[in-house]
């Protein structure tokens, strides 16, 4: 699983590399291998559908629905009203409120501080105050 996730990881940061590869195909690999870890996570009562990894210090907010096939990455926050399926979040995230994410990569250390965003099939990069300055890449 770690391999995977490391070359998914190698794959986001250069956007030429993103066109050559099979991301679909490197994301389903790792999806397959998947297991399921929702025991070490701050916040109330989110909704899980299996298999969703969290690594240590995610924080969740009100009514977020996570899964199926979720990895959130180490010391990420995911915000109020947030829906995320199919979808790889790297360490030191945070996601805004009333997200939904759908078969998605968002690159490590970004922050998107504004609210309303549904994305399908994109990489997300950066940080972001508003919709406008995201950076996505669609695959």
């Amino acid at each position: 699983m770690k391999e995977e996730l490391t070359k998914i990881e190698e794959i986001i940061v250069n956007p030429e590399e993103i066109k050559k590869s099979n991301i679909q195909e490197l994301m389903k690999t790792f999806f397959a291998k998947l297991k399921n870890r929702v025991d070490n996570y701050i916040g109330d009562y989110p909704t899980f559908i299996e298999p969703v990894y969290l690594e240590d210090n995610v924080k969740i907010g009100d009514d977020v629905l996570l899964g199926p096939n979720v990895y959130i990455g180490a010391n990420s926050e995911i915000s109020d009203y947030v829906e995320i399926s199919n979808t790889i979040i790297f360490n030191n995230v945070k996601i805004g409120e009333n997200f939904k994410l759908e078969n998605c990569i968002v690159a490590k250390d970004s922050s998107f501080n504004f609210k309303d965003l549904n994305m399908k099939n994109n990489i997300l990069i950066g940080v972001a105050n508003l919709k406008d300055e995201l950076q996505n890449i669609g695959f």
